[in-house]
């Protein structure tokens, strides 16, 4: 019996003109089996190729004394409010190891638009400027990707100080706000934050220029995590074109999770409320009053180096009925 596969066929043509053919050609041919293997190989390594074209490495180039600085230009819309805030910090590489790097970034000015009388202004431009000033010194590995704060005692103690007068700012611009959540409550959630864990975390999964570093983006790759309101996100990479990367974000939870995230925030800043939430959660729920949706994208553009040159952000959350909308660029100088 004949056999008319692909690898049968073309090994037959092939054989016609054997004679001119190389020493190694003349043994794949002949040999079926052989050939099947050479061809199978050949695609695997074609395979292989193309999926490391299609994926980048974020490591950037980086030596004791080298400095960048970054503008953050934010456009928050809350509450009707439009803020406009205008950020320079500055990343300087300020001891190179075995290990990796030691990167202190400082945040050296904040500007905003609100008027005087906008109380949404006001508390947005006093919360992006409670770090500056402050040197928050990262340790990272080799590629750039943070592992730790060197700092860490000096940074959590001038986030604790500064975040008890943001709070005596806001509560004095609202004082109704008193009876819902006192300041003690308040600070309360701030120290269960105030970890090394947790703030590294939070910078790894932040939108920031060091943010990418240490990562392979594969096309298609996803992370899971949770943002700074509680909820649980999903994240998936895409590479854009040279040094370009995309990422996309969307909420991951469950409807049982969404309770559950609800009433731990209520057991949290509103203890006394608690029991009542638990009871009325799942008529809350089925109305939809706890309507709880996040998206963020952000495009990420690396420079020869592979430090970032440029990265755009859109986030949009609805929590409970109210719509933020948060546009930011941030553009290496």
């Amino acid at each position: 019996m004949q056999s008319n596969t692909f690898f049968s066929t073309y090994a037959s043509i092939f054989r016609k003109n054997a004679v001119s053919l190389s020493p190694l050609f003349k043994i794949l041919i002949f040999n079926t089996d052989v050939m099947k293997k050479f061809l199978f190989l050949s695609t695997m390594l074609l395979v292989a190729l193309m999926a490391q074209a299609q994926s980048l490495k974020v490591c950037p180039k980086m030596k004791k004394g080298d400095v960048k600085t970054y503008v953050t230009v934010t456009q928050t819309n809350a509450a009707g409010t439009e803020v406009k805030l205008t950020e320079t910090a500055t990343y300087t590489v300020t001891e190179e190891t075995a290990a990796g790097y030691v990167i202190d970034v400082v945040v050296n000015n904040c500007t905003t638009d609100a008027a005087a009388d906008n109380l949404m202004g006001r508390l947005l431009t006093a919360s992006s400027e409670m770090m500056k000033g402050v040197t928050l010194r990262l340790t990272t590995d080799k590629d750039g990707q943070i592992v730790g704060i060197k700092n860490f005692d000096e940074v959590k103690k001038a986030t604790q100080e500064r975040a008890g007068l943001f709070f005596d700012e806001l509560l004095k611009s609202a004082p109704q706000m008193a009876d819902v959540m006192p300041k003690e409550v308040l600070m309360k959630q701030v120290a269960g934050q105030l970890t090394e864990g947790y703030m590294v975390n939070a910078a790894k999964l932040s939108n920031s220029p060091l943010a990418l570093n240490g990562k392979t983006v594969v096309i298609g790759a996803q992370d899971e995590y949770t943002n700074d309101q509680g909820m649980k996100m999903k994240r998936m990479y895409f590479l854009a074109g040279n040094n370009k990367v995309t990422t996309t974000s969307t909420m991951n939870m469950s409807k049982e999770e969404m309770k559950q995230m609800i009433i731990d925030k209520v057991s949290e800043m509103a203890p006394d409320q608690a029991d009542m939430v638990k009871q009325n959660i799942d008529m809350v729920m089925a109305s939809g009053m706890m309507k709880l949706e996040a998206t963020e994208k952000a495009n990420y553009e690396l420079d020869a180096n592979g430090w970032v040159k440029s990265i755009t952000v859109e986030n949009e959350t609805n929590s409970m009925g109210q719509k933020v909308k948060i546009n930011a660029t941030v553009t290496l100088q």
